[in-house]
């Protein structure tokens, strides 16, 4: 299978997302690897149709600019374990990124602090719900409600959709305080790539 997909675009990087553990170990037998970092080889898919509790303290306001989408991707790229190479290719795309992710439906937020962006949470708007396409805080702002903030803020904007469910696929950072919002599990899943031939 693994060569079959590498033979239909030889020179692009697939990933694989499979919830069968044993697929994953026979996609890594044929030569798929974990991601890159900071992505890890499995996350915890969650799902949640229960109103997550608000925040008061923490100030939300949506991306409306490039600017703003970039101090989204600096929160980002602050917050986990990027390495040089893929946190230089981030910003040196970030122009295509932008347009991508303002031609789908669904949006970005950030998240201040007494004023300061100190958090970024996306979502991508499906027909049942909000999928959370990735979400971010500072290490000198973590546990001051930033990350559940901007949950609630995608669940306000699901809700407005008439769409009120949220899915995500979540590194063990963040499940925890997933969990404790209403996410309810639904499977472990693992994740490879594969390299251009």
């Amino acid at each position: 299978m693994l060569g079959e997909v590498r033979g239909l675009v030889p020179t692009a990087q697939t990933s694989w997302m499979t919830e069968r553990e044993e697929l994953a170990i026979a996609l890594r037998a044929a030569g798929a690897r974990s991601p890159d970092p900071p992505l890890e080889p499995s996350f915890t898919a969650l799902a949640t149709d229960a109103e997550p509790p608000a925040v008061d303290s923490v100030e939300i306001r949506r991306v409306e600019t490039f600017e703003d989408f970039l101090v989204g991707l600096e929160i980002e790229l602050a917050s986990s374990s990027w390495t040089e190479d893929a946190a230089a290719r981030r910003r040196a795309e970030a122009e295509d990124i932008y347009a991508r992710r303002r031609s789908r439906p669904g949006g970005e937020w950030l998240a201040c602090l007494a004023g300061k962006p100190v958090a970024w949470g996306s979502a991508i708007a499906g027909p049942r719900g909000l999928y959370l396409a990735g979400g971010a805080t500072l290490p000198e702002a973590r546990g001051r409600g930033a990350y559940r903030a901007l949950i609630r803020a995608r669940w306000d904007d699901a809700v407005r959709r008439g769409t009120p469910g949220l899915v995500v696929g979540a590194q063990e950072t963040s499940r925890p305080i997933l969990e404790q919002c209403g996410f309810v599990r639904v499977a472990t899943m693992y994740e490879l790539e594969t390299d251009p031939c």
